[in-house]
């Protein structure tokens, strides 16, 4: 149990035959190997050199493609993170750089500065431009300084989010959208704003908080102790289960000793009656764990979509086809959902006339224009987890919006995507 919490397994998107020739990509169980981590990177570098060519590019594919490089990054990082006592004492050591790259990098202790961040940043840049030249450029070094550039972000992130705890929302009088607040905050230390409560929580997102508004104290170290919880209650789960095991052959050995049930009818049956009623009460025991494992992993599943997200918002150049990248509590992006009939947000707002309502999002505190016509909306705020009260058919396929509930469901959108990349 406890190796299939940390062994997760992180599966890349189909390549077309041209990236495959580049390299084969495989699923990752665990921590990737640098091998695996530069084949990534490869097939990424390929991919966005095609982007734009008519017929051969693919954006959903370097979405995609980006996923699986977070994916497989954060399980290095943990991996790291598993090994440390103090996470805010870990050395972040870079790459050394040759000597064509100006920028020098050096080892990062606990939370980075700014400065320290932007310097990554722009050796990252600055080694990048001699992709194109094999005997100037290593994969390996770029793609430890990738990894290092991801660490350091992830540390600052953590940081942040510890510095900025979040206010209990106030409920603003008068207010026409906000129905109720009693259970806004209710999970994860009664800090996060939980995705899926609808109306009650959605309604209360300013435009452009920042991510940690959405509630991640220490993300990352929340993830790792509820991973240990979940191994506590499942090794007590198991524990449960032999226990009954054994309370059930009981039974079965008293029944192989006929003259001595014979001999004594009485006492045989009240003894087997009481094995039979403790078994009752450890299979409700056994219950109880079992239902903490499910919350536990829910718990986490949100923790690692907020940094999924977080990940994304770090981008300085984000333009609303970002937005195709923030995944949903099922690790779903948009064009991959059934939900939304695997159309993406650059799909459904392309070539949209003015009569169409802009969601107007906020990216990094600039609004942005998104038109997305009613008949998409109810998708996208499902998908979301945001619909409380909105759409029809909610658990179908064939999800529409409800009448006169188009600039609800506008608010609720621009409010979940303006707190994931405002």
């Amino acid at each position: 149990m406890s190796g299939a919490l940390v062994e997760q397994v992180c599966s890349p998107p189909e390549l077309p035959l041209y990236l495959k020739n580049v390299c084969e990509l495989k699923s990752i169980t665990g921590a990737p190997s640098d091998e695996e981590l530069i084949g990534i990177h490869a097939v990424i570098q390929v991919a966005n050199r095609v982007v734009d060519v008519q017929g051969v590019g693919d954006f959903m594919l370097l979405a995609r493609l980006s996923e699986h490089l977070f994916n497989a990054q954060m399980a290095r990082y943990r991996g790291k993170q598993l090994g440390v006592i103090f996470p805010e004492y870990m050395i972040y050591t870079p790459p050394t750089l040759p000597a064509h790259v100006s920028v020098r990098l050096e080892p990062v202790t606990g939370a980075p500065s700014e400065e320290e961040v932007i310097k990554v940043q722009e050796a990252t840049r600055s080694y990048q431009q001699f992709s194109n030249a094999p005997s100037l450029f290593d994969p390996r070094v770029n793609m430890e300084l990738s990894q290092h550039l991801f660490d350091i972000q992830m540390a600052r992130y953590m940081q942040r989010a510890k510095q900025n705890p979040i206010p209990v929302p106030r409920q603003t009088p008068g207010s026409r959208l906000v129905e109720q607040t009693t259970d806004v905050v209710e999970d994860l230390n009664a800090t996060t704003n939980n995705i899926g409560t609808g109306a009650n929580a959605i309604e209360l997102i300013e435009p452009g908080r920042v991510v940690a508004d959405v509630g991640i104290r220490d993300a990352l170290e929340a993830s790792n102790r509820l991973a240990e919880q979940a191994n506590r209650l499942a090794e007590r789960a198991n524990a449960l289960i032999e226990r009954s095991n054994q309370l059930m052959e009981q039974p079965s050995q008293l029944t192989n000793q006929p003259k001595s049930l014979a001999e004594q009818p009485t006492g045989i049956v009240g003894r087997l009656t009481e094995h039979l009623e403790r078994f009752d009460r450890l299979a409700e025991r056994l219950i109880k764990p079992t239902d903490a494992i499910g919350d536990t992993l829910k718990k986490m599943n949100r923790v690692l979509v907020w940094i999924q997200h977080a990940i994304v918002r770090n981008r300085q150049d984000n333009t609303i086809t970002a937005f195709d990248c923030l995944v949903n509590e099922d690790g779903e992006i948009p064009a991959l959902s059934l939900i939304t009939g695997r159309s993406s947000f650059k799909y459904v707002s392309a070539d949209n006339p003015n009569s169409v309502t802009s969601v107007n999002p906020v990216i990094g505190g600039a609004t942005r224009e998104l038109r997305i016509p009613n008949e998409w909306l109810g998708r996208f705020v499902r998908f979301y987890g945001v619909a409380e009260g909105l759409v029809e058919n909610e658990n179908d396929e064939n999800i529409s919006l409800k009448t006169g509930k188009e600039a609800i469901a506008r608010i609720r959108l621009r409010q979940y995507l303006s707190a994931c990349l405002g």
